[in-house]
């Protein structure tokens, strides 16, 4: 930072979720992000996890979990509100 700077850094972030790329977060209706978590384990059996850095790991630490604890699904709803499911989330562009 150069010497002359008095105020505080500007800090930037990301809404966790955007698992489709498409900038916005949908946990419900057409191209929602919450689908290719479930797609990402296999599709058929919702415990299944799998291991490694996937864009459906929402939580990034290392596992895709679509039910349980620390599951990736519930970063979608938590991220666009928590209660109506039906709510999107549209990314901001600094």
């Amino acid at each position: 930072m150069p010497a002359h700077y008095s105020g505080t850094p500007a800090k930037q972030g990301l809404w966790a979720g955007d698992v489709t790329s498409d900038g916005t977060i949908k946990y419900t209706g057409s191209m929602n992000d919450r689908d290719p978590i479930l797609q990402s384990i296999g599709g058929a059996v919702p415990t299944n996890t799998i291991t490694g850095y996937h864009t459906s790991d929402v939580n990034m630490d290392g596992n895709v979990k679509y039910t349980g604890t620390a599951n990736d699904r519930d970063i979608i709803l938590q991220n666009i509100g928590g209660i109506i499911p039906t709510n999107i989330r549209v990314e901001q562009v600094p």
